[in-house]
């Protein structure tokens, strides 16, 4: 999703960042001009289009005379300039080198990656290439739909098994011997986990066919936050794993859902815990940015490599972490907090540094905070 070297600056002799003989460019012109991708060449500080290939061009309906009077705020009526430059951020300062978003538009989902591409001579330029990935997902909802069916068909014995080896563990039918003992932990701990994965796919198949509650309402999001790490604090013990709460809000409403967003939470604190060495500490943040709210969790993990970032939020995929060690997983998991994070218009984000951790977060827009009440000095506490 992103990447993390850091941006080139190139000489220029008339094209952002190229340097090349008038038989090279006419040679790359001719290749943008065949691509089925949009290309979209643009000024870094007013958005002026510089360039448009023939399917940008042809994707907006405009002459190439017309687009160079346009700047890239005009190629959609959502465009959120704020926003847009507030994304960029990590391009301007050299920690990313491409910033990847899938975004829906009125033709369909696409995907837009986007360079910064500075030059001695004129400026700098930002580069998108626009994808249409209608293909791709419903490739994802016809996967999501048929193993949906089947997992509905799986709950009903799978929670009556589940149910009965409680019991076999919890002594009610008889007292067990340790050996017993040992293989009833075994068949409840492999239920559990058949549980999960069978809920995961149809929480994915109830956002994806509009069933799952998005209703909205004012909720106290410090609230929900200290809830979700009571709740994932057993899990934590269980693996020796510290967790801890940072905040510099001491009250704060927002506009969302409370069921959502704690989902949203435990999502990122079981994958945090789930990668963190023994002893670790995984870390809770709450602070106010630009009139928004982020909301992060952090841990002590391997971290994860460049090339392993853009199977992150996608269904079915699960990135290897740096340390080469597989985590039992549907790889479902981000694929349903990026979901709901979309349908909330919460922006997701993440960092990931190889041999020292991640944090993944998620941000509240500035209009829907009610109110905060900061406090003086960053609050940290243990759970």
């Amino acid at each position: 999703m992103q990447q993390t070297s850091k941006p080139q600056r190139h000489a220029s002799t008339g094209h952002p960042g190229l340097d090349r003989s008038p038989t090279e460019l006419a040679f790359l012109e001719t290749i943008l001009e065949s691509l089925h991708d949009g290309v979209y060449v643009y000024s870094s500080d007013s958005l002026r289009i510089r360039y448009m290939n023939a399917a940008a061009l042809d994707r907006h309906g405009w002459t190439r005379e017309e687009a160079r009077e346009k700047t890239i705020s005009d190629t959609a009526a959502t465009f959120n300039k704020k926003a847009f430059f507030r994304a960029a951020i990590p391009l301007f300062n050299g920690e990313l080198d491409t910033i990847t978003l899938e975004l829906t538009h009125f033709t369909g989902p696409i995907e837009v990656s986007t360079r910064l591409i500075r030059t001695t001579d004129e400026g700098d330029f930002f580069v998108s290439v626009l994808r249409d990935i209608t293909g791709r997902k419903s490739l994802e909802l016809e996967k999501v739909q048929t193993v949906s069916t089947v997992s509905h068909e799986l709950r009903t014995p799978l929670t009556s098994i589940h149910g009965a080896l409680r019991l076999l563990k919890a002594g009610v039918v008889a007292d067990l011997d340790d050996k017993t003992q040992s293989v009833v932990d075994i068949a409840v701990r492999n239920t559990d986990r058949l549980l999960s994965i069978v809920n995961d796919i149809l929480d994915l198949e109830k956002i994806n066919s509009d069933k799952m509650d998005f209703s909205i309402a004012e909720m106290d999001i410090i609230e929900c936050l200290n809830d979700t790490v009571e709740l994932v604090s057993g899990t934590a013990f269980e693996h020796d794993i510290e967790l801890e709460i940072s905040s510099d809000l001491r009250g704060a409403m927002v506009m969302g859902n409370s069921d959502r967003i704690a989902q949203v939470i435990t999502n990122f604190a079981s994958n945090a815990i789930k990668y963190s060495p023994a002893g670790a500490t995984v870390r809770f943040g709450l602070e106010q940015e630009d009139g928004g709210i982020v909301v992060s969790v952090s841990d002590e993990g391997p971290g994860i490599t460049q090339d392993q970032t853009r199977m992150l939020f996608k269904p079915f995929s699960q990135a290897r972490a740096s340390d080469g060690t597989k985590r039992p997983g549907t790889g479902l998991g981000l694929a349903i907090v990026d979901a709901i994070l979309k349908r909330l218009d919460y922006p997701v984000s993440f960092t990931s540094e190889v041999g020292q951790g991640s944090t993944f977060q998620f941000r509240i827009p500035a209009h829907l905070v009610l109110w905060t009440d900061p406090i003086e000095t960053r609050g940290v506490a243990r759970a």
